[in-house]
């Protein structure tokens, strides 16, 4: 009997307690519903709502695509010319490595946030955008860099010739690239019948 009552006991004090937060908000609490579209609210600036990439920060050290837990992030890049300036790093350091690609495959991310926590220059960070939506899925598959594809093909063109120098001084070391050696003068060796054996 005792616990009957009991289980009463406990059913209305709750009741009491849920009541009283409901009519705290009602009487004392200001309404926080918005008239969406005309008013918007404003994300949190910790918000997880979109990844974004400052292209221009972005050392292209390739962390957050080799530490992305679904492979979603697609960087391609060439290395600089010893002499080439295209700019420094937010730590101040010049920056190395032409970006030609830098994509990100929204429509597979899971938001972890790995990549943001591994980008040394913080070039790769969260945004949060009050209107996300879109409308195809091509949309959700975006490309960061700030190049034509004119420049990216005379980078490539350029970086290849690059490496074909580097491998031609590899192969002939003391070589100059672009210069042929000189040809060693020819020297008649004697033919067998031409060579006597040597007699004591």
């Amino acid at each position: 009997m005792a616990a009957y009552f009991k289980d009463i006991w406990i059913g209305v004090t709750t009741i009491i307690a849920g009541m009283a937060v409901t009519l705290r908000h009602m009487i004392f609490e200001r309404a926080i519903t918005i008239q969406y579209p005309r008013e918007i609210k404003e994300m949190y600036p910790r918000a997880r709502a979109k990844l974004f990439n400052t292209i221009e920060d972005c050392e292209c050290c390739y962390k957050c695509q080799r530490i992305c837990p679904i492979d979603v992030i697609f960087i391609k890049g060439l290395r600089a010319g010893k002499d080439e300036d295209i700019g420094l790093l937010p730590d101040g350091k010049p920056k190395k490595m032409h970006i030609i690609q830098f994509d990100i495959d929204f429509t597979k991310c899971i938001y972890c946030g790995l990549c943001v926590d591994v980008c040394e220059q913080k070039s790769l960070h969260w945004e949060a955008p009050q209107e996300a939506s879109t409308v195809t899925r091509e949309e959700l598959y975006i490309d960061f860099t700030n190049i034509s594809d004119e420049e990216k093909q005379a980078l490539i063109a350029k970086d290849e010739e690059r490496k074909k120098a580097k491998a031609a001084m590899k192969k002939k070391p003391g070589a100059k690239p672009g210069v042929k050696p000189a040809a060693k003068p020819a020297v008649d060796k004697p033919k067998k019948d031409e060579i006597k054996p040597e007699t004591d």
